[in-house]
């Protein structure tokens, strides 16, 4: 009887160490996804050699190239009815026609002639062919900031002119450095178009001008593109540019204006010590712009994979995980690496294909680096519109766009609320369980001025009926410029993050139904038709 009894006993004590000692299938797969692997990835997608990642460049060629090779030794399989990886998307590239592009001033019967690439540059998506004259209007700084007691644009009439604008390197502690500031400062140019301009001629900062003069740079003629299909889905209004943005030189905007570089110099140095600069409109001087480009066929690659569920019936459904894995490329010399946007995302999304080969949902799991989000969103709104599976059997779609940036405790989600209120009630329940982030809804309003709602790739999913979301750290200093590299990045907050998502990714990939669609009165279906929504 004592034998008994003490065999039991240890046969008991034996089971409850190993109840403590045995991670789950689940732990063992969120612990394989670390900060360690994340660098390893992340040092070679944001590195020099990929030179940004432009579309469409080689590097960006050869970053799909290197996301599919680890992807399919993961155990991953290529979801393309061609059996491949990609997803080739057609595009018309555009450079700018050296010999057929210029600007001229007018000042009375005097003509000044001024040259692209020596004297002036063409932002990206006005590298297209367009004439326009208009005649000149000087904003200085060209900010409308109310809540800093700041207008350069009050009461002026800025419809069909060519406005010229000053970039100044404002230093850290100036008074338009605010927080809220970052977006209006972001936005000046588009603004001015907004109200109207015919051209925004921006005068590049002093740092730059000494570049040019020292080092013998041009402004870039990289090679620009435009989408060879035109989409169904369609961005907010406030995103279409239709005025031509240009940067000059400061002898080509001295001339303009009518003042000696010393004056110009003169009010950089106003700007940066935090005084205005009078705007002023020259009613003798005229601008005639003429912009003409060279055409020919390219292409971009989405990189598709997938992973196939464990459930008969529902490995029919599935569970997206997205991001983009492309970014700006190079200006004068400088790679801008784009290591949180979105370097980060992207390489995210190899350690969740590892994680999920240790546990696999029921459903079956697509992964899905878009192409040319910074184009406008084309990989992702091209891959809903040509999706190899039916849109109507997507459960969900977690975007990952800049995840390891900013407060270590806080994330900004956006969209989660506007489908489904399971997928938000699950993210916040996981949130609420395993990771304990502040989530923050800040920008998930349509209306909201920075119009993130409408920035990154969850969005055409939305206008898809497709319950999606978009998990982000907010913005930094470094957003959009060459700062934005692997030694700023938080490993341990991305770490935190990817983890987020794949225990998402696995709750809704066991649910018995997929999300319901119960917040949108107007979208019960998943499919094309939710199109005619209208989101602001």
């Amino acid at each position: 009887m004592k034998s008994t009894k003490f065999f039991s006993g240890l046969a008991i004590l034996l089971l409850l160490f190993l109840s403590v000692g045995c991670k789950t299938t689940q732990q063992k797969a969120v612990e394989s996804i670390t900060a360690e692997e994340l660098k390893v990835h992340l040092d070679v997608i944001a590195s020099d050699e990929f030179q940004g990642r432009n579309t469409p460049s080689q590097e960006l060629k050869i970053a799909s190239r290197y996301i599919a090779t680890l992807a399919e030794s993961y155990g991953l399989k290529p979801l393309m009815p061609d059996g491949s990886f990609f997803q080739e998307i057609p595009l018309e590239v555009n450079t700018i026609d050296q010999a057929q592009t210029r600007m001229r001033l007018i000042t009375g019967k005097r003509i000044s002639n001024f040259s692209f690439p020596d004297d002036f540059g063409i932002y990206g998506r006005s590298a297209q062919d367009m004439k326009m004259a208009g005649r000149v209007l000087f904003v200085g700084f060209g900010l409308t900031s109310p809540e800093s007691d700041w207008d350069d644009l009050e009461g002026l009439d800025l419809k069909g002119k060519v406005v010229v604008m000053l970039d100044p390197d404002l230093p850290e502690n100036h008074k338009l450095r605010t927080t809220e500031n970052r977006r209006l400062l972001y936005r000046r140019s588009r603004v001015i178009g907004s109200r109207g301009a015919a051209a925004v001629l921006i005068v590049v900062s002093k740092e730059r001008e000494k570049n040019f003069s020292e080092k013998g740079y041009l402004f870039d003629n990289t090679p620009r593109c435009r989408l060879a299909e035109n989409l169904k889905t369609v961005l907010t209004s406030s995103s279409q540019q239709t005025y031509l943005r240009a940067e000059i030189r400061h002898a080509m905007a001295a001339q303009i204006l009518g003042i000696s570089i010393t004056e110009l110099e003169d009010m950089f140095f106003a700007l940066r010590g935090g005084k205005q600069v009078p705007g002023s409109e020259l009613h003798s001087r005229m601008m005639d712009i003429s912009i003409a480009t060279q055409k020919k066929k390219g292409k971009t690659y989405n990189v598709v994979a997938w992973l196939e569920g464990t459930d008969e019936r529902l490995k029919e459904e599935y569970v997206l995980l997205g991001s983009h894995h492309d970014h700006l490329g190079t200006r004068e010399g400088k790679v801008f690496n784009g290591a949180d946007d979105n370097g980060s995302g992207t390489v995210a999304m190899l350690e969740l294909a590892q994680a999920l080969q240790i546990e696999r949902p029921k459903r079956s799991v697509i992964f899905v680096w878009h192409t040319a989000e910074e184009k406008g969103l084309w990989g992702s709104r091209y891959f809903v519109e040509h999706s190899p599976v039916p849109v109507e059997n997507m459960s969900a779609e977690l975007n990952m766009d800049m995840i390891c940036r900013n407060d270590p405790d806080h994330l900004y989600i956006i969209g989660s609320n506007k489908l489904s209120s399971e997928l938000d009630a699950i993210i916040n329940a996981v949130n609420d369980k395993h990771i304990r982030m502040n989530l923050d809804y800040k920008y998930e309003d349509p209306q909201h001025p920075d119009n993130f709602f409408f920035r990154s790739d969850q969005y055409p999913y939305i206008q898809y009926g497709i319950p999606a979301v978009w998990y982000f750290c907010g913005t930094t200093e470094d957003y959009h410029q060459e700062t934005d590299t692997i030694d700023r990045v938080d490993f341990a907050k991305m770490t935190k993050v990817t983890r987020f998502v794949y225990l998402t990714a696995m709750v809704i990939g066991n649910k018995p139904e997929m999300p319901k669609l119960d917040i949108h009165p107007d979208i019960t279906m998943r499919g094309e038709h939710n199109l005619k929504i209208k989101w602001r």
